[in-house]
C-alpha cells in the first residue's frame, strides 16, 4: 500500500512539472512614449531589459518612441540602437534650410538680405505658405538611412510586431500604422504641428501621435500583450502664473492635453518606467549619454516588478534566435537613377544632377548627400525620398520628388532698422518675389522691393545656358532712391535724395559652387536732389555707358556671425565718363571652440572724375565707426579692419538667446581725387549681436580719430 502511495506522489510531481513546462509565458508588450529628444532614454530601457533577459513580444510607440521602437522591432541589437540614435546629427536634420555649404554663390548672396525661411507662395488659388517651419527632407533621409531598404511592408512580420501611432488631423482620432513604409510611419508619428508639416498616408493627413495618444498602452494590448511595460519620458508640466508670457501659456495649453492622455494610459499599464531626465528638455539631443543612463537606471529601479518576466539564459537565447534582422535590399552599385513626381522642375536638370552618382558604390550617406545637394540647388523642391528598385536586371534608386505646394511664385520679407541715436532712424521693409523654372534650363525671375527710407526696385532675369548652370546670362534693371543726410564734419546741414538708375545685360560663369564671374554692358545714371536746404554737388556716375565686370567668392560657414571662411567681392567699371575698381573682402580665422579673428580690406578707386563730385558715401558702424552713417563723401576710399569675434554661450537671455561679442579696430580714410596716406583715420568699435530666428539685433558703439563716440542699433536682415 505504501509503495502504491509513493508511486502516485511521484507521478503527481512529474505531471506538475510537465504542465508547468508546457504553460506558455505571458506575452510582453513594450510601450514607448513621445517626448522629443528625451525619447533617447528608451534606448537605455531596452538595454536594461536585454541585460535582464526580459523578452519583448510587441512594441507600440509614439513620436521618438516610434523611432526607437521601430528600429528595435526590425532586429537592431541594443548596442546598435544606441549607435543609431547617436549617429544622427539632429541639429542639422531639424535645420529649416539647406546647409550653406551646399548653396551656390548666387543663393548665398540672396540670403544676406532675407535670412528668414518664411516663404509665402502665390498661385491661382491665392496665397499659401508651408505648413511647417522645418523642412522635413533631411529628417526623412536620416530615418531611411537608419531603417534601410527591405521588402517587408506588414509590421506584424517584423522580428517584433510593431505599431506607430499618429493623429489623423481630419478625423480627429489616433491613427495606428501597422503596414507600409516604416520610415514614413516614423516620420508621421513625430510630425509635431507647426514644426513639421503633416504626412499624407492613404488619403489621411497625419501629425504627431502624442496629441491624442502619447503612451499607446491600448494599442499594444490590442496586439495581444498580456503584460505591458510602459515607458513615459514626456516632459512634466511647467508652472504658469500672472508673469508668464503668451508663448509660455500657449505651450502649457498644448502640454496639458498631452500630459492628461499620458496619465490615463499609465493606469492601464502593468509596469510603468519613468526615467528621471532632470533638467533635460525635448530639444537637448546633445544629452544622449545622460538620457540613456537615466533610462537604464530607471529600469533597474523596477527590478522587483520585472522579476517575474525574466527568462533563463537558455530560454532568452532561444527567444533572440527568433529575432532575425530583416534582410536589406542593397545594390552593389547605383546602375540607374530615376525621378518621379517632378512637374515644374525639368527632368533634364534632375538627370544632370544624377550623373554624379550613377555607377558609384551604393552608400546611404552618398544618397543623402546627393539629395541634399539637389534640394539645395532646386528651389521649387520641398523634399525627396528614395527607394531601391530593380529594372531589367539592373538595380538603382527611385527618387520621389515633392515640389512645394505653395508655388510657383514666392514672396519673402525682410526688415532693416538702423539708428545712430541722433534722430536719424532709417527703416525699410523688404519684399522679394521669385519665380523659378520658367523654362527647362531653370531660368528664374527675381524682383526686390524696398519701401521706407530706401525706395528701390531691382529686377533680374537669370537664364542658365546649360543644364548644369555652369554658364548663364542675365538682364538687370534697378531704380533706387536713398534719402541721406549731408554733413559738414560731424554736423548734419541738410538732407538729399541719392537716385540711381541702371540697366544691363550680362554673361557669366560659375567656376565653382562658391564663386561667380559676370561681365556685361550697362547704362548707369545717378543724381542728387536736395530735400532739406539747397545742396549742390554731383555724382561721379552720370548718364554713362560701359563695361561692368564682377567677381565674387563666398565660403563663409553661415551668414550670421561666421567663425570661418571668407567673402570677397570685386567690381570693375570701365565707362565713358568714369572708371573705377571696388573691392570688399573679409576672412574669419577660427580660434578655440567659439571665437574667430577677423581681417577685412575694402577700397574704392576712381578715374576720369573731378573734385567736387562724389562716388560713394561712407561712415557708420560698417566702415568708419565714430562717424555718422554716410557722412564721409569721396571719390576714393581705403579701410583695413582687424578684430575678434566670440560667442558668449554662457549667457542665455530669454527670447534673445546667446549674444555674440565683436571688437574691431580700423585704419583708413576717404579722399577726393588726391590720395594722402599721411592723415589716416583710425578707431575702435565693439558691440553685441543676437541671432533671433535668423534676424540680427546689434547694439554697439564706435570711435574714430577726428570723429566722435557714437552708438549704433541695427535690427532686421542684411547687416
Amino acid at each position: 500500500m505504501i509503495g502504491i502511495t509513493r508511486l502516485f506522489i511521484i507521478f503527481g510531481c512529474l505531471y506538475g512539472l510537465v504542465v508547468t513546462a508546457a504553460e506558455p509565458r505571458p506575452k510582453v508588450g513594450l510601450v514607448l512614449s513621445g517626448g522629443g529628444a528625451r525619447g533617447i532614454a528608451h534606448v537605455g530601457v531596452i538595454k536594461a531589459l536585454h541585460e535582464k533577459n526580459i523578452p519583448v513580444d510587441y512594441i507600440a510607440g509614439t513620436s521618438m518612441g516610434a523611432i526607437v521602437g521601430g528600429l528595435y522591432a526590425i532586429g537592431m541589437a541594443p548596442d546598435d540602437l544606441e549607435w543609431a540614435v547617436k549617429s544622427v546629427d539632429w541639429d542639422k536634420a531639424l535645420n529649416p534650410g539647406s546647409p550653406r555649404v551646399l548653396k551656390n554663390y548666387r543663393q548665398k548672396q540672396e540670403e544676406k538680405d532675407y535670412f528668414t525661411e518664411l516663404e509665402i507662395g502665390i498661385s491661382k488659388e491665392g496665397a499659401k505658405s508651408n505648413v511647417g517651419l522645418v523642412g522635413d527632407h533631411r529628417v526623412m533621409l536620416e530615418l531611411q538611412r537608419l531603417v534601410g531598404n527591405f521588402n517587408v511592408q506588414n509590421f506584424d512580420d517584423f522580428p517584433i510586431p510593431f505599431r506607430a501611432v499618429a493623429t489623423d488631423l481630419n478625423a480627429g482620432v489616433p491613427y495606428v500604422m501597422d503596414h507600409g513604409d516604416l520610415a514614413m510611419a516614423m516620420r508621421a508619428s513625430m510630425a509635431v504641428p507647426l514644426v513639421f508639416g503633416p504626412v499624407k498616408h492613404q488619403d489621411r493627413y497625419l501629425v504627431d501621435g502624442g496629441i491624442l495618444n502619447n503612451l499607446p498602452v491600448d494599442v499594444v494590448k490590442a496586439m495581444g500583450a498580456d503584460i505591458v511595460i510602459a515607458v513615459n519620458i514626456s516632459s512634466p508640466l511647467g508652472q504658469v502664473d500672472d508673469k508668464s508670457s503668451v508663448i509660455s501659456v500657449t505651450y502649457q495649453s498644448i502640454d496639458v492635453a498631452l500630459v492628461q492622455n499620458t496619465k490615463e494610459s499609465e493606469k492601464w499599464a502593468d509596469i510603468v518606467i519613468k526615467p528621471a531626465l532632470k533638467n533635460i528638455l525635448p530639444n537637448m539631443f546633445n544629452r544622449a549619454d545622460d538620457m540613456i543612463t537615466d533610462g537604464y537606471l530607471a529600469t533597474y529601479a523596477e527590478s522587483e516588478q520585472l522579476a517575474s518576466l525574466v527568462l533563463s539564459d537558455y530560454d532568452y537565447q532561444s527567444y533572440l534566435e527568433t529575432r532575425n534582422f530583416l534582410p536589406r535590399e542593397i545594390p552593389s552599385r547605383i546602375q540607374f537613377v530615376r525621378f518621379e513626381g517632378n512637374n515644374r522642375t525639368s527632368s533634364a536638370r534632375l538627370n544632370e544632377h544624377a550623373s554624379a552618382i550613377i555607377d558609384k558604390e551604393f552608400q546611404a550617406g552618398l544618397v543623402q548627400d546627393f539629395v541634399d545637394q539637389v534640394v539645395a540647388a532646386e528651389p521649387d523642391i520641398q523634399n525627396i525620398t528614395y527607394k531601391v528598385v530593380e529594372e531589367k536586371n539592373r538595380r538603382g534608386i527611385e527618387l520621389k520628388v515633392q515640389e512645394k505646394r505653395w508655388g510657383p511664385d514666392y514672396l519673402r520679407f525682410g526688415l532693416k532698422v538702423a539708428d545712430d541715436f541722433d534722430s536719424n532712424t532709417r527703416i525699410s521693409v523688404l519684399v522679394r518675389h521669385q519665380r523659378f523654372n520658367i523654362n527647362s534650363k531653370g531660368g528664374h525671375w527675381t524682383n526686390d522691393l524696398s519701401i521706407g527710407s530706401v525706395l528701390a526696385w531691382e529686377s533680374e532675369l537669370y537664364q542658365p545656358l546649360d543644364f548644369s548652370n555652369e554658364y548663364f546670362a542675365t538682364f538687370n534693371v534697378e531704380a533706387i532712391k536713398d534719402t541721406k543726410r549731408l554733413y559738414q564734419g560731424l554736423d548734419a546741414v541738410g538732407e538729399y535724395d541719392h537716385k540711381r538708375y541702371g540697366m544691363g545685360i550680362n554673361v557669366g560663369h560659375n567656376p565653382t559652387r562658391n564663386s561667380e564671374l559676370r561681365a556685361g554692358l550697362w547704362f548707369k545714371d545717378e543724381s542728387v536732389s536736395p530735400v532739406i536746404n539747397d545742396l549742390s554737388f554731383k555724382t561721379a556716375v552720370d548718364d554713362t555707358v560701359g563695361l561692368k565686370i564682377n567677381y565674387g567668392i563666398d565660403t563663409l560657414e553661415k551668414t550670421i556671425a561666421p567663425r570661418y571662411g571668407y567673402d570677397l567681392q570685386t567690381e570693375l567699371g570701365i565707362f565713358d565718363r568714369v572708371q573705377y575698381v571696388s573691392f570688399d573682402g573679409f576672412q574669419r580665422f577660427p580660434f578655440f571652440e567659439s571665437s574667430a579673428a577677423h581681417v577685412r580690406f575694402k577700397f574704392d578707386f576712381t578715374d576720369l572724375v573731378d573734385d567736387g563730385e562724389y562716388f560713394k558715401a561712407y561712415g557708420g558702424v560698417d566702415d568708419f565707426a565714430g562717424y555718422p552713417t554716410d557722412s564721409l563723401l569721396g571719390l576714393n576710399m581705403f579701410i583695413m579692419e582687424a578684430g575678434w569675434f566670440t560667442d558668449l554661450d554662457q549667457i542665455i537671455l530669454p527670447i534673445l538667446g546667446a549674444p555674440d561679442l565683436s571688437v574691431k579696430a580700423h585704419w583708413g580714410n576717404v579722399w577726393q581725387r588726391h590720395i594722402n596716406i599721411e592723415n589716416m583715420l583710425y578707431g575702435l568699435s565693439a558691440g553685441i549681436s543676437f541671432d533671433i530666428q535668423n534676424n540680427v539685433l546689434y547694439l554697439g558703439s564706435g570711435y574714430s580719430r577726428d570723429g566722435d563716440l557714437r552708438f549704433y542699433l541695427r535690427l532686421g536682415t542684411g547687416f
